[in-house]
């Protein structure tokens, strides 16, 4: 978790900083003021990775948000107000020195559900008197506000208010962007990780329960033990080596393309200063992409059935891409195991995450059928192919991972491919005694 965790701050500040440098572009010469502004950017860019790696559960994360952005914009205080209202694990949090920010009257005013239904609609960012935020006892007159998600929903909004009208520069609407995005990551890890861990606390439960311990003998619960520890400790190591080589490739291209940009200020080649800096803002996109989808991959448990997944996952293709995905030949009739389900889809979203990447294609299949005693699943695309020596390096990771998968549940696993032939990974899963057809 704690390497899940530092790969997404690190990605953050690098993509953070990375469209600061794109936005304030290098001229000739910069004013005091701009150039002043730009060293604040970069400053509160680091303080909240800082912030973030010590923020502990997701009260911390969004209180290092609210620090961040609070001494970025020069406000005079900050709130947070979760809006759920069923599932409340979040109080409303507040920053700064400003005397309302903790008046039992404005606080009590946060916390009623008429506020929380105003708020969460509330579609402007920036507000002035009117505002119930603003209201007595409140004595700023300005407050601007964003909005934080988890898992892709509006739970809560920070409010950065000021005694006088802020004047945001386009740079730090940027960076408030950023330092959104930044948070809603953090929070989904948490999530993510709280969850797990409920998980495992129930099938220990399940396990202890009475009926359990009168079917099993204290030999049989250490050996159930001893598997599920090498089970765990198996996936987890597989997942902090795949972020390690993805993460590690990121930050290799961005420390060589920095000392390049090193080289070309020192000769004032803005032409080229411009060509680096847009190549490293698409190879932070790229990754902030990953990161994203490696923290939904991780959410979604194998409860649906294959077809649905295969469904799910190529609208997301198609979200990402613009490019639709075949499923016309995905003709399954038969149950996997959770474990077997769960390694195949992986591999159908780490080859999706290779053709987006890399294959350039104008159009993708997946198909998925009884065949040969076994069921066979493929992942086509018509894009550039590739020759096996000229497979870039972060692609090896990814094929390395998808067939380490396919041997974990005993598959064959095969990719066919050549210069502009386009490319297909194919997985051959026997059927067992554990397959209901």
């Amino acid at each position: 978790m704690n390497t899940f965790i530092l790969s997404i701050l690190l990605l953050g500040v690098m993509c953070i900083l990375g469209i600061v440098f794109l936005r304030g572009k290098i001229e000739g010469e910069k004013k005091k003021k701009e150039v002043q502004s730009l060293k604040n950017q970069i400053e509160a860019s680091f303080s909240l990775s800082g912030y973030l790696m010590e923020a502990h559960n997701e009260e911390a994360a969004i209180l290092a948000a609210m620090r961040s952005g609070n001494n970025l914009l020069k406000a005079e205080g900050c709130a947070f107000v979760p809006f759920s209202e069923w599932q409340q694990n979040l109080p409303i949090l507040k920053y700064g020195k400003l005397r309302f920010l903790h008046d039992p009257v404005w606080q009590a005013r946060l916390s009623e559900p008429a506020t929380r239904h105003i708020c969460r609609g509330c579609k402007k960012k920036q507000s002035d008197a009117g505002c119930t935020l603003l209201l007595e006892p409140a004595n700023a007159k300005n407050v601007y506000c964003v909005s934080l998600r988890r898992r892709g929903r509006v739970f809560g909004v920070i409010s950065y208010f000021f005694k006088e009208l802020p004047l945001l520069t386009e740079n730090q609407q940027f960076f408030l962007a950023e330092l959104v995005r930044m948070t809603d990551l953090t929070l989904d890890a948490f999530y993510t990780h709280s969850h797990e861990l409920d998980s495992v606390r129930n099938a220990r439960e399940l396990f202890e329960s009475k009926e359990i311990s009168t079917i099993l003998n204290a030999e049989n619960k250490d050996v159930l033990s001893e598997l599920e520890y090498r089970a765990v400790l198996k996936e987890r190591t597989r997942l902090a080596r795949e972020i390690h080589d993805g993460l590690a490739q990121t930050l290799a291209f961005l420390k060589m393309e920095t000392a390049r940009m090193q080289i070309y200020t020192s000769k004032g080649d803005v032409i080229l200063i411009d060509q680096t800096l847009q190549a490293c803002q698409q190879t932070l996109s790229d990754a902030y992409i990953d990161v994203r989808q490696s923290i939904d991959n991780l959410r979604r448990a194998p409860n649906e059935n294959m077809t649905a997944w295969l469904n799910a996952t190529a609208t997301e293709f198609e979200t990402l891409t613009g490019i639709a995905i075949d499923l016309s030949n995905v003709k399954l009739n038969i149950s996997f195991p959770n474990n077997i389900k769960a390694q195949l889809i992986r591999i159908a979203q780490e080859a999706l995450t290779n053709i987006r990447k890399h294959a350039q294609p104008t159009a993708v299949s997946i198909s998925a059928f009884q065949h040969n005693g076994g069921t066979t699943i493929e992942i086509k695309d018509d894009g550039c192919g590739f020759a096996p020596e000229d497979v870039h390096s972060s692609s090896k990771y990814g094929l390395r991972s998808m067939r380490e998968r396919a041997e974990s549940i005993n598959a064959d696993f095969q990719i066919i491919s050549a210069p502009q032939m386009g490319t297909t990974i194919r997985v051959h899963v026997p059927i067992s005694e554990e397959m209901n057809p």
